[in-house]
């Protein structure tokens, strides 16, 4: 009987140690998966695959200050956002926040302020100075774009690419006479693919942020959220 008493008092201690082990797992066990788009000038990727760009030196700053593990993936913005949106520990950037897109996710941020402006090839020479007067045009944005679903609920009709780099040659083929899309990222894309286009009007600016899905854990986003902050207390200090 004792025999069998001992037994069981190691197995239940073992069984023990087993669960405070496995709640007692650091923050950063689980790496988070991080998906982007290319979406230059904030994140892209450069002529030997690695993914670059302002807004993601930045976060990768802030997750080795915060000793976070992540892995970055690249992929069109439907899919980057839809995966972040469905899977369990996904995050997606540079993603912005609207009231629709609030309860979907928990958010880090922002990163950089993206402005968001309308855009035609130089050679048209068409004079529009707001979106009241895209009515009559044929815009083009791609799919889950925070910037096409904003043109279209002011009842614009917008034309949906895959990706904001088919959006320049659709503009360049002439089935597109007004693109809108992020400023920086238009005039960065144009001067890449040295296509001269003109800047229309900027109708809106919008601070981009990392989404995570609800299974992401807050406390370590919260850890994540310091580090950003403090990085960006940093860079207002050395711009002062």
């Amino acid at each position: 009987a004792n025999d069998l008493t001992r037994r069981w008092q190691y197995c239940m201690g073992v069984a023990l140690i087993t669960v405070i082990g496995s709640c007692s797992l650091p923050l950063h066990a689980m790496p988070l998966t991080i998906n982007t788009e290319e979406y230059p000038p904030f994140n892209y990727s450069d002529d030997q695959g690695q993914i670059i760009g302002s807004a993601t030196r930045l976060l990768r700053d802030a997750l080795r200050q915060a000793d976070i593990e992540a892995n970055f993936r690249l992929l069109p913005w439907a899919r980057a956002y839809t995966e972040a949106r469905l899977r369990d520990h996904h995050c997606v950037y540079s993603t912005t926040r609207t009231p629709e897109r609030e309860a979907l996710f928990h958010w880090v941020g922002p990163l950089v302020v993206n402005e968001w402006a309308a855009f035609s090839l130089a050679e048209r020479e068409l004079t529009i100075a707001s979106l009241s007067g895209l009515h009559a045009w044929r815009v083009g944005s791609f799919r889950e774009d925070a910037v096409g679903d904003y043109v279209a609920a002011l009842g614009i009709s917008v034309l949906l690419a895959p990706s904001e780099r088919d959006n320049i040659l659709r503009l360049e083929a002439g089935l597109l006479d007004v693109i809108v899309t992020g400023k920086a990222t238009g005039e960065f894309m144009a001067q890449e693919q040295n296509i001269a286009l003109a800047h229309l009007f900027t109708f809106h600016r919008a601070p981009l942020y990392l989404a995570c899905h609800p299974s992401v854990s807050e406390a370590l986003l919260a850890r994540l959220q310091t580090q950003l902050d403090a990085l960006h207390s940093d860079m207002q200090k050395d711009m002062q």
